[in-house]
């Protein structure tokens, strides 16, 4: 009899034991859908996941077997669907392109995609902001189908919420009749934005935040690095954002705690000047939007913690916060505040506004009927 045991942070050992219950009891799902916040570690086990799936041996996942050894290798990017950029999904594929060729193909990108997640499964950066999963790379997961395997085949479908609606309508009706010996895993941080038909046709399964502790230590094991208190606190329980957020995260801080009192005091000119050098055309002046108004919806909240007298998360701001007084315009000035900063990063990510458009009307509008 085979014995499973999926390895993993401490804090997700229950939603793990549900997976190795199923299994154990002979009624494991061919549809996995893994939920839970960004960077959370749904990658780290739907790899783990894979490799017990594939797993020939009597202790899966063994780690050396071929099942094992095929999970684990990046060049297998038939085993994977994820999000690309229009101009990487619409490349040539590895069977169409000239002898001799140096012009990247759809599996370069996705292999060099593929061995990130594989060196770092928490990173939230990995992918582009803006890439989708295409119909086109649904067919072409469903297409290998078609060939004989005596072996298991398992296909992560990693941020399965980027499906367009052409895409999951594709998935839908494959998950409609999997395939002998198939298994699927999605991870979504948006799960309600799948398809209630899909989220029907999955054992869905929620990873809770992990500790403090186990957040320094994957972050420490993984990058090397020590994580910042302000880094951490605005982390709740995720090492993937723990470590996005620890980019740079004094000089981010800087400039969202200055674009606030500027919103605040009015002082517009000066705010719009510095928003011209601060934030570049393109997807990097995207990217470094977004992560400032992350750290500027945390100041908020803080802003609110102050006022019911709660512990603060950006522990190095809270002077520079008490200072602002925000808590002098009510709480519900600053619960609309929250909600416009959320909206502004949304219209941004999305590429709706330019990143000085979309930044300027935020400034002018915040606390707009509250200001005194």
């Amino acid at each position: 009899m085979t014995k499973y045991c999926l390895q993993g942070p401490e804090s997700q050992k229950g939603a793990r034991q549900l997976l190795v219950n199923a299994l154990v009891e002979n009624r494991f799902p061919q549809a996995v859908l893994i939920e839970g916040e960004r960077g959370i570690g749904k990658k780290a086990l739907a790899i783990e996941l894979a490799k017990t799936l594939c797993c020939t041996e009597e202790n899966a996942p063994c780690g050396h077997c071929f099942g094992c050894k095929l999970a684990m290798d990046p060049g297998n990017v038939q085993s994977w669907v994820l999000p690309l950029e229009t101009s990487e999904a619409n490349a040539k594929s590895a069977s169409s392109v000239s002898e001799n060729s140096k012009a990247k193909t759809v599996e370069d990108f996705k292999a060099g995609y593929v061995s990130e997640i594989f060196k770092n499964p928490y990173s939230t950066t990995i992918v582009s902001n803006v890439a989708q999963i295409s119909v086109d790379q649904i067919r072409n997961m469903t297409s290998q189908f078609s060939r004989a395997s005596d072996g298991v085949r398992v296909v992560i479908i990693a941020e399965a919420d980027r499906m367009n609606d052409a895409a999951a309508n594709a998935l839908l009706k494959t998950l409609e009749e999997v395939p002998t010996n198939t298994y699927f895993i999605l991870t979504s941080s948006l799960a309600g934005r799948l398809l209630q038909t899909i989220r029907s046709r999955c054992l869905s399964l929620r990873l809770p935040p992990l500790s403090t502790t186990e957040v320094k230590e994957i972050v420490k094991n993984t990058t090397g690095e020590t994580i910042s208190p302000d880094a951490l606190g605005m982390a709740l329980g995720s090492p993937g954002m723990a470590m996005y957020y620890n980019e740079n995260i004094a000089e981010n801080e800087t400039i969202a705690f200055d674009f606030l009192k500027d919103s605040v005091e009015g002082n517009y000119s000066d705010l719009f000047f510095e928003l011209d050098k601060t934030f570049p055309r393109g997807a990097e002046g995207v990217d470094a939007a977004v992560m400032m108004l992350d750290v500027l919806n945390f100041m908020l909240s803080d802003a609110l913690r102050l006022y019911a007298g709660e512990p603060v998360r950006l522990a190095d701001r809270r002077e520079s916060l008490e200072q602002l007084n925000l808590g002098r315009l009510g709480t519900e000035a600053l619960e609309k505040a929250i909600l416009d900063v959320n909206e502004t990063s949304a219209k941004i990510a999305g590429r709706k506004n330019s990143v000085t458009v979309a930044l300027q009307t935020l400034a002018i509008g915040l606390f707009e009927g509250y200001k005194r």
